[in-house]
């Protein structure tokens, strides 16, 4: 297939694109900053300019590229950001969805919706599943909702994935919870904080990105979760990098999400612990347990850090 990214110069973009590349797909990638080399490098496709929210590039991209498929990547992923701008969230996350849509709608091609597990209300005890409906209670959760909402009014042919905690990169792509735990590590840190009131599901882009090739090769389209397996407190991952990493003279201490309120204070789910159900039953679920997901990630991208009593498996 010839596949037109947007957002394709994020965290998940560099997980994807190559993956696509790798599989003997056509990529075009594009993003609305192209400054800099590529994730994938100078060997992989060149990163064109579109930004999302510009309804006529859109239409234009979609037209002259003659993509069979679109995956939408682009967004506004801070909770912060979001909540001081929502003008901005919702035109990126929402109004520019639109814009994908009719695009797509126009030339008759499939989207790939990348949404999320903030989409919930955190309130359930269990695995959210595909089948449980969304309440959002942030911004960005909801405008990424209202996203999942335009798609399924507008198009028959889409999948939209719900992620979870976001996993991958490497450095200086990874801005999300493991690099900054990692970061702290190699900045010589003696004590870390991590959060043990909030839970969920990491999710391994590299994992995510097997698991969505086969999923766009399937034509079984609609609503899915795209999650590792497994659940757990940001205090159980941080506590699962330092073993891995062999640092058993770092403190972890394990705070309330109160200690972090300066520094993040929207509201965040309780839970956003996903199942893949709609992927279980198709027996299409490709996703590894997260803490074996991690491993492989800190293995490939953080080897300077481990140290030799750093646990093998």
């Amino acid at each position: 297939m010839k596949v037109l990214f947007t957002g394709a110069g994020g965290m998940l973009g560099s997980a994807l694109v190559p993956a696509f590349g790798h599989a003997g797909h056509l990529v075009v990638a594009t993003d609305k900053d192209v400054s800099g080399v590529p994730a994938w490098g100078a060997d992989g496709p060149p990163l064109g300019q579109l930004d999302v929210t510009m309804r006529d590039d859109v239409n234009a991209a979609v037209a002259t590229t003659g993509p069979d498929l679109v995956l939408h990547l682009a967004a506004e992923t801070s909770l912060e950001d979001s909540d001081a701008d929502p003008d901005h969230a919702y035109r990126t996350n929402t109004i520019a969805t639109k814009y994908v849509a009719i695009a797509c709608r126009r030339a008759g091609v499939p989207l790939v919706y990348i949404s999320t597990a903030g989409v919930f209300d955190g309130t359930n005890d269990g695995a959210y599943t595909e089948f449980d409906k969304p309440n959002p209670i942030n911004t960005y959760g909801a405008s990424k909702y209202e996203g999942e909402l335009i798609i399924k009014e507008m198009l028959d042919e889409y999948y939209i994935v719900r992620a979870g905690w976001m996993v991958g990169g490497g450095p200086g792509k990874d801005h999300k919870f493991v690099s900054r735990i990692l970061e702290q590590i190699r900045a010589g840190a003696h004590t870390i904080y991590a959060v043990g009131d909030k839970f969920g599901t990491p999710t391994y882009t590299t994992d995510f990105a097997n698991c969505l090739l086969n999923l766009v090769g399937s034509d079984l389209y609609g609503l899915y979760h795209m999650a590792c397996e497994g659940r757990g407190t940001r205090f159980d991952v941080a506590e699962h990098l330092l073993r891995l990493v062999g640092r058993t003279d770092i403190d972890l201490v394990e705070v309330g999400s109160d200690f972090f309120a300066a520094e993040f204070p929207s509201v965040r789910p309780r839970s956003e612990i996903m199942r893949n159900m709609a992927l279980d039953l198709q027996d299409m679920n490709l996703m590894r347990p997260w803490r074996e997901a991690l491993h492989d990630y800190v293995h490939r991208n953080y080897q300077d850090l481990i140290s030799s009593t750093a646990m093998v498996a």
